[in-house]
């Protein structure tokens, strides 16, 4: 049963302001904790969840606390940030950042010029390596997916699919849409980081020809072709054409095996991780007086610079 406007949670901690959306899966809310900020909760839909014996419903417990916690490891400036977990009766609940914004889906009005499309491919790619190098997978990249912050060219990915692979049988649907590989169409399919990597090259195609791209199950079953996204937009460089195709490819071992090979398709070079660097200024001092013993004084201001620039703390 779905939560409803001014129901609280977790004794009050949490108040529910709004329905936000329905997955094939889950359910995702906006609401306020005790202090007035906003966040996100996203729950597994109880009626699907009743469809399950407590051994499954044990198991899909278990998986989607240990899928939490590694996309909580996921530390990345264009990924939702985890807040935390909790049950709220039988119920796993996953707090999260909310971000405010649109949706790419909500902003596209219009075909993207290609420099700012590829801007936003390359920060979800990068969110993508980041979520692969955890060992998850999204499982459901498009454009309804990746949130714009507000009044800034910075894309962030949402809406991860936790349930993996309970989302099959307990849906039993096809995934007939335009952004969804083959392989999600059955249980019995591997999924690896390519699975991500046709979603994302679907959302590029959209992104440049204001088309939804037709759905693989239909290439699949009905023999209907992908038309190459520069036949509708001639403005799309024949580099960006082939790595669409060429990431959209109906069988798995045809397309990249990985994100960054797809990024070096397209000719996107990825920016330093800005992980394991300094978080304030004076760290950044500090790294620079460390250097400077091992460099030399010259080098080591030139090479703090340099990443300074490159994760934005110099301007």
């Amino acid at each position: 049963m779905a939560w409803t406007i001014g129901q609280t949670l977790q004794g009050g901690q949490y108040t529910i302001e709004k329905e936000l959306g329905w997955g094939s899966f889950s359910i995702t809310y906006l609401a306020k904790d005790d202090s007035g900020n906003y966040l996100v909760i996203k729950t597994p839909d109880e009626n699907l969840l009743n469809q399950l014996s407590p051994a499954e419903r044990n198991s899909l417990e278990s998986k989607l606390y240990d899928e939490a916690l590694k996309l909580e490891r996921c530390k990345h400036p264009y990924i939702v940030r985890v807040l935390k977990t909790f049950k709220e009766g039988q119920v796993f609940c996953l707090a999260m950042e909310y971000i405010q914004g649109d949706t790419l889906a909500s902003l596209i009005q219009r075909v993207l010029p290609q420099k700012e499309a590829l801007l936003y491919i390359r920060q979800i790619g990068e969110a993508l390596i980041e979520v692969h190098r955890q060992g998850l997978l999204h499982r459901d990249v498009k454009p309804a997916n990746i949130m714009v912050r507000a009044s800034q060219y910075e894309a962030v990915l949402i809406g991860f699919d936790l349930a993996g692979e309970f989302d099959y049988p307990l849906t039993s649907r096809w995934r007939d849409e335009p952004f969804s590989p083959i392989e999600l169409n059955s249980s019995k399919k591997e999924r690896r980081a390519y699975t991500d990597v046709y979603s994302l090259a679907a959302t590029l195609y959209y992104l440049l020809t204001g088309e939804a791209p037709i759905s693989a199950i239909k290439r699949k079953h009905d023999n209907q072709p992908l038309v190459p996204p520069k036949e509708i937009n001639p403005q799309i460089s024949q580099r960006v054409n082939q790595a669409i195709i060429k990431g959209m490819m109906l069988e798995p071992e045809a397309r990249p095996q990985t994100m960054q090979q797809w990024l070096d398709l397209l000719g996107l070079r990825r920016k330093i991780s800005a992980s394991w660097l300094p978080t304030s200024k004076e760290d950044w001092v500090k790294l620079g007086q460390m250097l400077g013993g091992i460099l030399g004084t010259a080098a080591a201001i030139a090479g703090i610079i340099s990443m300074m620039v490159e994760v934005g703390w110099w301007h």
